[in-house]
């Protein structure tokens, strides 16, 4: 009797401490509109007020926190070891609630809902399919707040930990997370655990081609094993070309998500030491021009630099040469995103122009060119939808969004077709060749047009390369 006396205790104390919580909330908010009473509070103090007194307020675990980062490691471990099942639908319908009503705050809740999907993956150690089904819940939500914070990058170092079971994408993911407007820091740290495996000698869970370009990655990003990146580029190289033809369709997303790695690492992996990273922090007045004109060279480039553009052209060129594949048009895509960018920056240009196969790119437009309908009219514009029609973009648009580089790519309102269900954001559609061979001869297009790199000629309808890149090719 004593012991039910002190369970019917207990179960009332802690009812009266979430009464005094749902007091509390009410009394941070006015109305169900979300509008705060007191004018400083702000977003960031309701989150931290949130996981603090609905999760971390237990009279068993008194700990306060000052930020949402400190509150992370503690949270998963109580939720582990002290929380019951009750607790932790009863935090999660409180966040759901919130989401539904009081929406002048929905990107946090949002964020919240994945936040409380990824611990329950770390709960759920004996059943598969509940961290699978936890996984899937958590990836939505990430996925829904990374399209409201495009250049936040701690939203895709949080898809990268949910995408352990595709290395490449978790690599772009990864990648992406540092070179977006607001990087995250952390995943210099949280990336080693993708690196680590491959670049000891133990035995992997990857495929060899996958295991070597993320090896390749891992050795430019850490500088560890610098003996092996040589064979490990090789060895990708190598095996591209037949693997390509191998998986056909599957390399549609392997493709984007190798193209947004390869521009990252190009940009150091958003290292501000970067030659690349200093010259598009530079503005047009400042950057600096020779006597003939010609922008001048700060620096030399460092010799992780270098490999990083020797193995980007290298794997460009290599799938350049699979003439007519359109399981290549999304990294192509991805490529000449990254290459329009750079035109813009003189500075950057000087470091990679003479590098990159503008021939054979020239080439690869011909052969998009001739693919294409009689009637088909190249131009420099992003061709928008029709009037009363609503975007679509593209799987690899949705990769690319928020990248420091694709940050003026993409039209105004590009992406805001609600139409289009979270889930159906990477569904690959059969009228997307084509928009995709617009978009890499627009983009060909808009290179031309200073006549630098790229040559357009509206009367033959032929690209071309300038003199001093318009050198002989093997096997074209």
């Amino acid at each position: 009797m004593a012991h039910i006396t002190k369970i019917t205790e207990e179960w009332l104390q802690d009812r009266q401490r979430r009464d005094r919580q749902h007091e509390e909330d009410d009394g941070r908010l006015q109305d169900g509109s979300g509008v705060f009473r007191c004018p400083e509070c702000n977003a960031e103090i309701w989150k931290i007020d949130f996981w603090r007194d609905h999760v971390a307020s237990d009279p068993r675990h008194q700990q306060r926190w000052s930020t949402i980062e400190e509150v992370d490691g503690e949270y998963l471990q109580y939720f582990r070891d002290r929380v019951d099942d009750a607790f932790r639908r009863n935090a999660q319908d409180i966040v759901a609630l919130l989401y539904e009503t009081v929406p002048a705050f929905e990107d946090i809740w949002i964020e919240c809902l994945g936040d409380l999907g990824r611990y329950r993956i770390a709960i759920e150690d004996d059943c598969i399919w509940d961290r699978e089904t936890w996984t899937g819940v958590s990836r939505h939500w990430y996925s829904k707040a990374s399209d409201k914070s495009p250049t936040t990058g701690r939203l895709y170092h949080h898809l990268a930990i949910l995408a352990r079971s595709n290395a490449l994408q978790q690599l772009s993911y990864y990648t992406k997370s540092l070179c977006v407007l607001i990087p995250f820091p952390s995943t210099r740290e949280s990336i080693m655990t993708l690196f680590d495996p491959v670049l000891s000698k133990s035995p992997n869970r990857l495929a060899p081609i996958d295991a070597a370009f993320v090896r390749v990655h891992g050795i430019m990003f850490s500088e560890k094993s610098k003996d092996r990146l040589q064979v490990s580029m090789d060895e990708f190289i190598e095996q591209l070309d037949s693997h390509i033809g191998r998986v056909t369709k599957r390399w549609l997303d392997a493709g984007y998500y190798i193209g947004i790695s390869t521009g990252c690492s190009l940009l150091g992996y958003g290292a501000e030491s970067n030659l690349l990273m200093r010259a598009m922090a530079q503005k047009p007045e400042e950057t600096d021009v020779a006597m003939d004109g010609s922008p001048t060279v700060e620096a030399n480039p460092d010799e992780t630099f270098k490999q990083a553009l020797s193995f980007a052209v290298r794997i460009i060129e290599t799938v350049m040469r699979r003439w007519g594949d359109t399981n290549t048009l999304p990294f192509l895509h991805t490529v000449l995103v990254f290459m329009d960018h750079m035109t813009r920056f003189p500075g950057a240009m000087s470091h990679i122009e003479t590098a990159f196969p503008w021939k054979l790119t020239a080439l690869m437009l011909n052969s998009q060119l001739a693919s294409c309908e009689a009637d088909y009219e190249v131009h420099s514009d992003f061709r928008l939808p029709e009037k009363g029609q609503l975007p679509r973009p593209l799987p690899e648009d949705f990769a690319m969004r928020g990248l420091i580089y694709s940050e003026d790519y993409f039209p105004h309102e590009w992406f805001k077709n609600d139409k289009i269900d979270e889930d159906e954001k990477y569904f690959e559609l059969g009228s997307m060749v084509e928009e995709r061979k617009d978009r890499i001869l627009t983009l060909g297009c808009k290179i031309a047009t200073s006549g630098s790199w790229l040559i357009w000629d509206p009367e033959t309808r032929q690209f071309s390369a300038p003199a001093k890149y318009d050198m002989e090719l093997e096997d074209v």
